[in-house]
Formats: structure tokens, sequence, C-alpha cells
């Protein structure tokens, strides 16, 4: 028991250090202005669900084997109840991830520069290939935001060559692409969907 209560107390204390670290950088570090699905991003997306699935599998594992159906019944009940809290999230995650494992977003709103490039490859630069169209830019989000536990949106730009779909697992407040899109006169159509899967 005391190796798990001091297990504990490292662990409490090295997040602690970890976001006091990450908080002064912050406040000198220059702004980023190249965006990609790093795993810190992916973990503070994930960190509601897998926390929910964690603390599903605890409350519930010693239940499953269970002397009794009854106490059985109601473990497989408890964990049935916390995955599908959990799953909407950890599936339209592993999906935006297989979308923009391999994108990268280089974007500084002030300066006017934005370019993406897929597998390391420049794919976009509006500067070099005009502003996207014929059609307008499709901005989907989710009607219900709570039930993904963070906010999963993503969208498609529409090129000659093809759509290129950026979602929140690159960058995550949308908002600022989406101004910066209309800035210059660029048609961004927002739908909210139950779901926004693609």
């Amino acid at each position: 028991m005391n190796f798990l209560r001091s297990l504990l107390e490292a662990a409490l204390t090295m997040v602690v250090l970890l976001g006091l670290a990450r908080w002064a950088l912050g406040l000198f570090g220059k702004k980023a202005t190249v965006y990609r699905a790093t795993p810190a991003r992916q973990l503070s997306l994930l960190t509601w669900p897998l926390l929910a699935v964690g603390t599903g599998l605890a409350a519930a594992g010693p239940g499953l084997v269970a002397p009794t159906a009854f106490e059985r019944w109601l473990a497989w009940a408890l964990l049935l109840a916390v995955l599908a809290l959990a799953a909407p999230a950890l599936l339209l995650h592993l999906r935006y991830y297989t979308l923009n494992a391999a994108t990268t977003l280089v974007f500084n709103p002030l300066e006017g520069h934005l370019q993406v490039a897929l597998d390391g490859v420049l794919a976009y630069d509006p500067a070099r290939q005009g502003w996207p169209g014929p059609g307008p830019v499709a901005w989907s989000r989710c009607r219900w935001p709570g039930v993904f536990w963070r906010r999963y949106e993503y969208l498609r730009l529409p090129l000659p060559q093809g759509d290129i779909i950026l979602t929140s697992l690159v960058l995550p407040d949308m908002h600022l692409l989406v101004r910066y899109l209309r800035h210059y006169g660029v048609e961004v159509q927002e739908r909210r969907r139950a779901w926004a899967w693609l």
C-alpha cells in the first residue's frame, strides 16, 4: 500500500512540474505556427475518455468475477455504461488520427501565411494555387460537443487536385483559420452535426 501511495505521489508531482514548466515556457516562448497531430495534443483530446475507461475498469473489474450473478450483471452494466460514454470520442479520435497523422499545417494569420503539407510534401499553398474553390469550404462541428468531452470539428478545403481535410487534431481552434479564410473572401459554410464524422 505504501508503494502505491508513493507511486501516486510521484506521478502527481510530475504532472504538477510538467504543468508549471509548460506554463513558464508559454510565457517566454514564441507562438506556434506549425501544427501537427502531436502526442501531447492527442493526450489532451483523449484525457477524459481514457480516464472514464480506466475508472470504469477499476470499478467494474472486481465485480466481473463476483460470486453472485447479480453482482456480475451490475459490473457488466457499469462497464458497458462507461464504454458507451467514452466510445464516441475514442472512435472519432481514431478517425481523425487516420486522416491527419501525416498532416502538417503552417499557419500564421498575422503574416498571411498558410500552407498544408501531407507526408512532408507541400499539398496546398494559397500564394501559389489560389484560394479554395469552386465550392465553399465546409466547416463541420459537433452539435453537442459535451458528448465527445472536447471539441471535435473539421474543415474540408475543396481544391482542384482533391479535398484537403484539417481536423481539430491538427489545429485546436478552427475559429482562427475560419476567420482568416473569410477575411480573404473565401465562403465558409458552417454545419452543425450530431457527430462530426467524415
